[in-house]
């Protein structure tokens, strides 16, 4: 019997077809130049569509991988648009580095074209931190296997001969900055250990010999990447030591270090990230400092809603003319954010994911004290002790010269560079510490809000995963286990298993021991042991996929559904199919605080093939949750089911909140289900 999976793909596979065939080859040139043309003016039109801020980074990337890989032509037609908004003054940092990912990320772009790409874009960025960003960027966003040839094949046409000229663009100092933004991005991102070391020592390599100063750190660099390879020296403890050497090497060179007047406390975060000692505009970790509206770069007498930058009373977007639902901005642009303003030298306003990470339990401590007379937090690094200081600084609203704060002064409320989405687009995002409420917290666009700087690269996100801006930290994966497309289902797992199987019945389950006709025993999560969230020995997605992943809980399925915004994505089947023609759930989209998404594809039910089981058209995805042994549960499936996140494939509609959500259903732990990892290394679980 045919499924309806194999129905539908026939029937995509129908509508494919070519209708008709025709020869043009007399005018073949003709076409070809004409398609040519169009195609990269599509691209410029992306990039102009960029630089104009009309595009989320999401689809600024997805909008450029598509109009470079429909540019006809050799690949030198690509490199020269590509080269051609690389070289763009008037195009933003941000339109250069989506321009850099897309790049990175079409599939017909060859490596010599990616390198050439990457070169030209670190030839034209004048500062460390811009070169920074455009070498974290290319990382990021290609082919993990692909990223040393990527490095070593920049680094060549920087040391090559004719670039040795003190007068060239790529000068020394370009160099310089490229090859200790490598050392750093290697160590951040790459993933295999062997293509780390000889992506660090190709760098040195290429600076040893430039500058005296320099050599003694290189040489010192070059004996502890020796040292590891050899395993003399104990690999964390190496790595440790070359990021020290780094920070020698870059003061040394002038980046950072001595020459920022900014005073930072680096709290060894896994980021790297560094936080200034004090607010902008103060000059003691005490002080309050100055306050700013959120888009506004200068302090003010006066808050308030009406002479706001950015407001017009009747505009669209409850009156904000940027930053709006229209535009579509969700994080500040460059011109609009006071730390890159007053200070430049790659400090910034914080994200999220960087308070999320500084306020991080398994990082950092945080205690209620005071400095000075002044009451606040301190927040102390586990790793090395160093600790920044945040006052309670309040906030300001409409009121000249004054603060309005809780009546205990205990809240100290620090900005974000991310504004709140949808009918929250009049707030922006805030951090506020609270008695116990340290979290993320919707603030007004107009008040007065203290900024604490931040400076360094921020929290990285495994290029597989989506930061969503939930306030555990939590990142979700793009796709199921098993595929690398958000639309397909991936693989299918028992509960508690690691790999999948032809066949998911309860006698081949591994903490089953089957009898002749029934069950006998339930070898783990069971009455006697008690556990009832799986080990991380048992986990599919640590297991497969490595530290740092794991299966959801039901927890954290239920701060997706909390916290995110969900939307079906439907539609309806032939009329032979489903002669109701009744809407079926595609999938779900599912957006977050701060605007990303991800999606969650219908998986037809689930596999099994023993004996009761019957034909099941609902979604599901597994958590790591068994099943509380609960009354509804007779004693026979006690400890034999485990919690599924669950849709009907036909869409639900309620009586006023359109189409019903997901929600929670047991399902037996031996049935093979999907999963949707989430990466749970950076956040505060």
């Amino acid at each position: 019997m045919r499924t309806l999976r194999s129905i539908l793909l026939a029937g995509t596979m129908l509508l494919a077809t070519p209708m008709f065939f025709s020869s043009c080859e007399e005018e073949g040139s003709l076409i070809k130049f004409k398609t040519e043309v169009q195609v990269v003016n599509d691209f410029n039109d992306v990039v102009k569509a960029i630089n104009d801020g009309k595009l989320s980074s999401e689809q600024a990337i997805a909008q450029l991988v598509s109009a470079i890989d429909n540019i006809k032509g050799d690949q030198s037609a690509k490199l020269q648009a590509i080269t051609d908004a690389l070289n763009n003054k008037n195009n933003t940092l941000d339109t250069k580095l989506n321009v850099i990912a897309g790049t990175m990320k079409s599939l017909s772009t060859e490596m010599p074209t990616k390198i050439d790409a990457l070169a030209k874009a670190v030839e034209n960025m004048p500062e460390y931190y811009e070169v920074l960003k455009a070498v974290e960027t290319a990382l990021v966003n290609i082919n993990p296997n692909e990223q040393l040839k990527l490095l070593e094949g920049v680094l060549n046409k920087y040391c090559s001969d004719e670039l040795k000229n003190p007068d060239n663009p790529l000068s020394f100092k370009g160099k310089m900055y490229y090859c200790i933004a490598e050392i750093e991005d290697t160590m951040r991102y790459m993933t295999y250990k062997d293509d780390k070391f000889k992506a660090i020592r190709k760098a040195i390599e290429a600076l040893a010999g430039e500058n005296a100063k320099l050599d003694g750190i290189l040489d010192n660099m070059t004996k502890i990447v020796e040292a590891i390879m050899a395993g003399n020296t104990n690999e964390k403890e190496g790595w440790a030591e070359i990021a020290k050497q780094l920070e020698l090497l870059k003061a040394a060179a002038g980046i950072g270090g001595s020459t920022d007047k900014v005073e930072y406390v680096d709290l060894g975060l896994p980021s790297g990230n560094l936080w200034a000692k004090c607010n902008l505009g103060a000059s003691a970790p005490e002080a309050y400092g100055d306050y700013y509206a959120w888009g506004e770069v200068e302090p003010k007498q006066v808050y308030t809603n009406s002479n706001h930058k950015w407001y017009k009373e009747g505009a669209p977007s409850l009156g904000f003319t940027k930053y709006n639902n229209e535009d579509g901005k969700l994080s500040l642009e460059d011109e609009d954010d006071a730390v890159i303003q007053k200070l430049g030298n790659g400090w910034r306003t914080p994200t999220l994911a960087d308070f999320r990470e500084l306020t991080n339990q398994k990082y950092t401590t945080i205690k209620k004290t005071t400095l000075n007379g002044v009451a606040g937090y301190q927040i102390t690094s586990k790793k090395n002790k160093k600790s920044i200081f945040i006052p309670f600084a309040g906030f300001k609203n409409d009121k000249p010269q004054t603060r309005e704060i809780s009546s205990d002064e205990t809240v100290a409320v620090c900005m974000t560079n991310q504004r709140r989405i949808d009918n929250q687009v009049f707030n922006c995002w805030t951090f506020a510490f609270e008695q116990d409420r340290i979290r993320r917290y919707g603030k007004r666009r107009y008040d007065g809000i203290s900024i604490r700087p931040v400076k360094g690269p921020g929290v990285p996100v495994p290029n597989n995963c989506v930061d969503l801006g939930l306030a555990s930290g939590l990142l979700w994966a793009k796709c199921n286990m098993g595929t690398t497309e958000p639309t397909e289902l991936g693989d299918y797992y028992a509960w508690g298993e690691t790999s999948t199987k032809k066949k998911y019945v309860a006698d081949n389950y591994k903490h089953f021991i089957w009898g002749k006709y029934d069950l006998k025993e339930i070898t783990k999560y069971n009455e006697k042991d008690l556990r009832t969230v799986l080990e991380l020995e048992d986990d599919a997605a640590r297991v497969n996929l490595g530290v740092g992943y794991r299966i959801p809980t039901k927890e954290d399925w239920e701060e997706l559904l909390e916290d995110c915004k969900w939307e079906a994505v439907t539609t309806t089947l032939s009329e032979i199919i489903d002669p109701s023609q009744t809407k079926i759930i595609a999938r779900w989209k599912v957006t977050g605080p701060n605007g990303n998404s991800i999606v969650l594809p219908m998986t037809s039910g689930f596999r099994a093939d023993g004996w009761g089981v019957r034909p099941d058209n609902d979604t599901y995805y597994t958590t790591a949750n068994l099943y509380p042994p609960a009354d509804e549960l007779s004693d026979k499936y006690k400890y034999q089911k485990a919690v599924a996140l669950t849709w009907p494939m036909f869409a639900k509609e309620t009586s006023s909140e359109g189409i019903e959500e997901p929600s929670f259903k047991s399902i037996f732990r031996d049935f093979g289900v999907v999963v949707r990892p989430v990466f749970d290394l950076y956040s505060n679980k």
